[in-house]
């Protein structure tokens, strides 16, 4: 049984676990970092570029996980906004930067449709992030959850040549997934499970 699959499990029932304690319940974010601010190249596949997105990725859930969850929505928001902008105008990454604006974009209309006035903007970091109504937690999170899945999609079904570029984007948006379905548990059940899955992404 290979490490990925025993993670997996482990990660499974950690959730599975923390869920029956959890109650059913319940990002404008700020700042655009330069396309080239990763370090990505301009054009081309590069392994630079890769993982500049792919740490924006997973640090910024990271990050979002330690907000309100009523907040978390608009930072995930703002997290797949700033992974898209590294690959703007790449063309080598051009069914990336579709996926992860798909994701940015249906996160977007969730926020906004869905916006709690009630609840002022909370700061993390230099951005401000916006808070959702905590009815709308659970229906907001399986829109991104299905958006995510999109992605994934997208990214997997790239031509031959991108597999090894696209499949690490796809695992961390994949690894976004799981954290998202996790997004009703206590903060610290979430950091647990994020830190277990970053130890299964490449660095």
């Amino acid at each position: 049984m290979s490490s990925k699959t025993i993670l997996a499990g482990l990660l499974a029932l950690i959730l599975s676990c923390a869920s029956a304690y959890a109650g059913e319940g319940g990002g404008g974010g700020g700042g655009r970092d330069g396309m080239d601010s990763g370090g990505g190249q301009r054009s081309g596949l590069s392994s630079r570029a890769t993982k500049a997105v792919v740490t924006t990725l997973t640090r910024g859930f990271d990050r979002c996980g330690t907000l309100p969850q009523v907040y978390r929505f608009d930072c995930f928001r703002h997290t797949y906004k700033l992974a898209a902008q590294k690959l703007d105008g790449n063309q080598a990454y051009a069914e990336a930067y579709k996926a992860l604006v798909l994701v940015e974009e249906t996160l977007t209309r969730s926020v906004k449709q869905n916006l709690d006035p009630a609840q002022p903007p909370k700061r993390k970091g230099l951005n401000l992030y916006r808070a959702v109504k905590p009815a709308a937690v659970p229906q907001i999170k399986r829109q991104a959850e299905s958006a995510m899945k999109q992605a994934e999609t997208i990214l997997l079904r790239s031509p031959a040549n991108k597999q090894v570029h696209y499949a690490r984007i796809a695992e961390a948006v994949n690894s976004n997934k799981v954290l998202l379905r996790s997004a009703l548990l206590p903060g610290g059940m979430i950091r647990l499970a994020w830190s277990l899955l970053k130890t299964a992404v490449p660095a």
